[in-house]
């Protein structure tokens, strides 16, 4: 919280306070703060400045203030330092007469009582309806109506998140066919992000149910066509086929020149021995036939050299390469071996065996294009000096083909087996969500009834609590009459020094709606003593609605150690008797407060509050004057330091005859400085006339006197009417033709007085210097 330092700006508040600034002069406000100021000066104005930093009144009316601290707050800003003012406002608000009755606390007037009591009627049948009326039900009885319907909602949602639990539950249990530990909230759960429905095929239901179902099984490696050797060379099994297919067609288009005997000719399977057996005997540098025993003839020998010449020798070993690869690659298709079904997971079994069909059937058609090219090769191998036409091809691509398939099949059991987690995963949610599609609709439509169910109840709580907190409102109202009646009287004792007015509660016995008879307030009376009051004055007004006001500054909603009391003279129209009394009552009500602002223009009332705020307690006071002063030909407000001769003087006559004394010695022809001189002249001069006639008559009368003294008939009719007339009038009010007037009278009055009472002149005189 903080306390409010100074008023920096204020604009368009009343007419004084019209176009506002604080003067740099001016000290800052401290802990307590004493304002004094005459009627008409602004005092009013300036609290209810305060009413509207306090709750703004949605006005045209702009400032700025700052707090201690040096934060600078404006009209839209937040100030959230609690503020309570006692003003004129608060009087005319708070305290009314009503035939003879005063309404201190304004909600417990009698009509208003009763008032209370049918409103508690009236809201208790609302609430609870009208036994003769069968449609007025009452709102409590609604609202359990609603409550029981969307109860009603809640339970068949219920079961049905229940059912689907289990159905679920047992639709993704695993391979052991146990059901899994799915319950409602699961299913609540799930079904929350479930945007729309999401119902499955019966295929797809029976996919998703093996891939929970499944076990996982092993990778398989790919099946591949190996590499084999070639001449020293590895190939795959393809390329090696292309080699000697490639081959084979050259070898079959090449023959050789030599001079043949016809009888290997016509018989390759004896050439063929014959050549063998020409070559182990020239291994063994053999010249006798090892079969036989017979020498071998030159003649002999020459003619196999001509018939096995190199060239064939070369075309020959060329061709048993070739049939070599031939027979690897032969040997190799025939041991290749695929994997049994019973290893792939059953929804590829069937795609396999048909991968696997069209494999064998090209694997068989490509061992015969194997053998087929043997064949030739061998045939060609007996006669090189033949070309031997090449009417085999390879199928090699229809092979490929179907060993791609082939491993495409195992490549997606593999996929499965490394993503299996993730798969049942997923057919676990389709499942899932496929159920839960089940009730998709009828759920989502009893969640709408529920919402709309749910603001309607909101809304008939709200209403509900807004009766009940308005019949508990007036209750609590009408209870706390007879605390408040004795309260207010003991502190209006207090604040008046007399104990003549009291507060007595109305009591009336009235029938509840259960037949009961009970008292309720209907009011109070005010009591002068034993009597009824007919009347209050001014005073007793004031002194009323100030004791109600101190009464609530403890009433749990205003902090006093964190907030601003503001009290605009709380002693107006009190005789002198009360105010010692009110001056106590005033300080033991404030002096907790974290800031206080009093305004006052009771002088002596002022003097008590000096003298309060003396010693040690000065350092946290400010003294403050409210003056007027002319702008032109408006009339302006401003906040000062309050006169040292204020706080010094015990009289406020000394102290008003040294201002009039300076303001007649400051006179310069302007509006300026004639436009305060009225005020203070009439205060100096009517507490000149009841020194100097001290009796009961009027103003007027005593002036009239005064001639007897020989003074200036003239003069006094001038002063009389000067001041009567001139002291009364506000803004543009003041004539500038009266500026001469003004210096004029100010002159006469001091005249006056030293030519009336030169004793009396001297001392006052002296005493102000």
């Amino acid at each position: 919280m903080a306390k409010i330092s100074k008023i920096k700006k204020v604009k368009n508040l009343g007419l004084v306070f019209s176009d506002f600034s604080w003067k740099p002069a001016t000290p800052s406000f401290k802990e307590v703060n004493l304002v004094y100021g005459w009627n008409g000066c602004g005092k009013t104005t300036l609290t209810r400045w305060f009413s509207e930093v306090e709750e703004s009144s949605q006005s045209n009316i702009q400032y700025e203030f700052e707090v201690e601290d040096g934060t600078s707050f404006k009209e839209a800003d937040e100030f959230t330092t609690s503020i309570r003012v006692f003003n004129q406002d608060y009087i005319e608000e708070n305290v009314r007469i009503l035939d003879s009755r005063a309404n201190t606390i304004s909600i417990l007037l009698g009509a208003t009582n009763k008032k209370l009591v049918e409103q508690i009627r009236r809201d208790e049948t609302t609430l609870n309806g009208d036994a003769n009326d069968p449609k007025n039900v009452g709102k409590l009885h609604e609202f359990q109506g609603y409550t029981q319907k969307k109860q009603r909602k809640e339970k068949e949602n219920e079961k049905a998140f229940s059912e689907v639990a289990k159905t679920i539950g047992a639709a993704i249990s695993g391979r052991s066919g146990a059901p899994r530990n799915y319950r409602s909230p699961n299913a609540k759960k799930d079904f929350a992000n479930l945007t729309e429905p999401r119902l499955l095929t019966d295929d797809e239901i029976e996919k998703s149910t093996l891939a929970i179902r499944q076990e996982m099984l092993d990778e398989l490696d790919p099946i591949e066509a190996k590499a084999i050797s070639t001449d020293g060379v590895k190939h795959n099994i393809i390329e090696s086929l292309s080699n000697c297919y490639e081959q084979g067609r050259k070898l079959s288009a090449t023959s050789v020149e030599a001079e043949a005997i016809s009888r290997l000719t016509e018989n390759p399977d004896i050439a063929e021995w014959v050549e063998q057996g020409k070559l182990l005997h020239e291994r063994h540098e053999s010249d006798k036939c090892e079969y036989c025993g017979n020498a071998i003839s030159p003649a002999r020998l020459l003619q196999l050299a001509k018939h096995f010449n190199d060239e064939d020798r070369r075309l020959k070993e060329r061709i048993e390469v070739v049939l070599a690869q031939l027979r690897e690659i032969h040997g190799f298709l025939t041991r290749m071996s695929l994997y049994d079904e019973v290893r792939l997971y059953h929804e590829l079994r069937e795609k396999y065996r048909l991968v696997e069909n069209e494999f064998e059937q090209s694997k068989a058609l490509l061992l015969a294009q194997v053998t087929a090219l043997g064949t030739i090769l061998r045939d060609k191998k007996a006669e090189t000096n033949k070309v031997v036409p090449l009417e085999v091809k390879f199928d090699v691509q229809k092979f490929q083909s179907a060993l791609s398939s082939l491993n495409s099949v195992l490549n997606e059991h593999n996929v499965k087996t490394k993503g299996f987690q993730a798969i049942q995963a997923d057919a676990e949610k389709k499942l899932t969500e496929h159920h839960l599609s089940s009730i998709f609709e009828d759920v989502t439509n009893r969640r709408k009834e529920i919402e709309t169910l749910e603001e309607d109840l909101v809304k008939r709580e709200q209403e509900i609590s807004i009766v009940q907190a308005r019949i508990a409102h007036a209750r609590s109202q009408i209870s706390s009459t007879h605390k408040a009646c004795t309260q207010i009287s003991e502190n209006l004792t207090t604040f008046l020094g007399r104990n003549e007015l009291t507060f007595t509660p109305d009591i009336e016995v009235v029938t509840n709606d259960d037949g009961i008879q009970e008292e309720i307030t209907t009011g109070y009376k005010i009591m002068r003593g034993e009597k009824p009051a007919t009347r209050l004055s001014e005073g007793e007004k004031t002194a009323i609605a100030f004791v109600y006001f101190v009464v609530h500054l403890s009433d749990g909603q205003f902090q006093k150690q964190n907030g601003i009391v503001v009290v605009d003279d709380p002693v107006s129209s009190l005789d002198s008797n009360s105010l010692y009394q009110a001056f106590s009552f005033l300080k033991n009500a404030v002096k907790d407060c974290e800031q206080v602002i009093i305004l006052t223009h009771n002088f002596d009332f002022l003097k008590l509050l000096i003298n309060w705020r003396g010693g040690a307690r000065k350092k946290k006071t400010g003294f403050y004057m409210v003056n007027n002063y002319m702008d032109g030909d408006s009339r302006r407000a401003s906040i000062d330091a309050m006169d040292s001769e204020l706080q010094e003087y015990e009289s406020e006559y000394h102290y008003l005859f040294k201002r009039l004394r300076e303001m007649r010695d400051e006179q310069d022809g302007s509006i300026a400085r004639a436009y305060p001189v009225p005020n203070i002249a009439r205060k100096v001069w009517e507490s000149f006339l009841m020194y100097r006639v001290p009796n009961s008559q009027s103003f007027y009368l005593k002036m009239d006197m005064l001639k007897n003294t020989g003074f200036d008939a003239q003069k006094l009719d001038a002063i009389y009417k000067f001041t009567n007339d001139q002291s009364h009038i506000t803004g543009a009010g003041f004539n500038p033709s009266l500026v001469p007037e003004t210096k004029k009278v100010l002159n006469e009055i001091f005249e006056m007085m030293k030519t009336i009472a030169p004793d009396h002149y001297s001392v006052l005189d002296e005493a102000t210097k």
